[in-house]
């Protein structure tokens, strides 16, 4: 799958399927994988086979049912070859009948800042106590059945393109895609791009609700704090909006966050009129966004016409 920098409709990233109703024939190219108990007793027997094209493995579920899974991304590999190399491997199932325990959909595009820029914004976004994970590269939120993550495929996948990051909503567990009648493979590839954007969304419905509250809004956390930092460095310092700017970062609060600030600060009306020349005057020459252009970036993944 080529890696374009433009927002395109939703495609499935991942699947995993379960399938109880398989033949294993005697002459397979399995790998087998014995663990024993501290006696030496066998307690559990995995057949495996990992390939380009995708991986296998046959052992038995928690229920203790002989189990197959199939675990492939359609984006690289086609259900028809991946349907080829397991019988050709040695399995011979009806892939389209097997049940579906995970799929992750995902979309991305080039974003005008690097992700870490907009953490702010999708931790405003989030609600609830669900997991939120966080470094550089990433943002993750949601359960071990559910979740989203936003993460910077230019440097996962050494792009020449910065600043590419694709959004991936993960279906851990079947639960939540049997709630959208999705149980087989065949469910899943008959969505069109509506039923797709549907289960793409629903992360960001259930975690990320406060999301489309952020759009025009431009107040950010401690403001009152930064507006009190930033009279206290005009009264101490001889270039206060290039410390400010050193210290808090531009590319972090945004251009309309610093015009409140300057806005809101009890200072001379004219150190203001020049701060906020200045400001703009940064803003201009390294094409910083706003608050609100940032906003509508991370709200444009759940919208298909964008």
């Amino acid at each position: 799958m080529q890696i374009s920098p433009n927002l395109g409709i939703p495609t499935i990233d991942k699947i995993h399927l379960k399938s109880h109703d398989y033949k294993l024939s005697f002459s397979n190219k399995f790998k087998m994988n014995t663990s024993v108990d501290e006696s030496g007793t066998t307690v559990r027997e995995t057949y495996y086979y990992n390939s380009d094209i995708c991986n296998i493995t046959v052992e038995s579920d928690r229920q203790g049912r002989d189990s197959l899974k199939v675990f492939f991304n359609p984006n690289k590999s086609s259900v028809e070859r991946v349907d080829q190399e397991c019988r050709q491997v040695g399995i011979d199932f009806s892939i389209l009948d097997s049940q579906v325990i995970r799929a992750d959909i995902e979309r991305h595009q080039q974003l005008k800042q690097q992700l870490i820029t907009y953490h702010s914004i999708l931790f405003q976004s989030a609600s609830g106590q669900n997991l939120k994970t966080t470094n550089n590269q990433s943002f993750r939120v949601g359960t071990g059945a559910l979740q989203i993550e936003f993460y910077d495929k230019s440097i996962q996948a050494k792009l020449d393109v910065p600043n590419i990051i694709r959004t991936e909503s993960r279906y851990l567990k079947p639960i939540y895609l049997i709630r959208e009648n999705i149980y087989t493979l065949e469910n899943l590839l008959s969505a069109d791009t509506d039923k797709l954007m549907q289960l793409y969304n629903r992360p960001k419905i259930m975690y990320l609700n406060n999301l489309d509250k952020l759009q025009g809004n431009r107040q950010v956390e401690q403001l009152g704090n930064y507006i009190s930092m930033y009279e206290r460095l005009h009264q101490t310092s001889s270039r206060p909006v290039i410390t400010f700017l050193q210290q808090v970062g531009i590319e972090n609060l945004g251009i309309d966050q610093l015009l409140i600030i300057n806005k809101s600060a009890d200072i001379h009306k004219q150190k203001r009129s020049n701060a906020r020349k200045h400001i703009l005057k940064i803003a201009s020459e390294i094409n910083i966004p706003t608050q609100s252009d940032k906003v509508k970036e991370i709200l444009s993944y759940f919208n298909l016409a964008s």
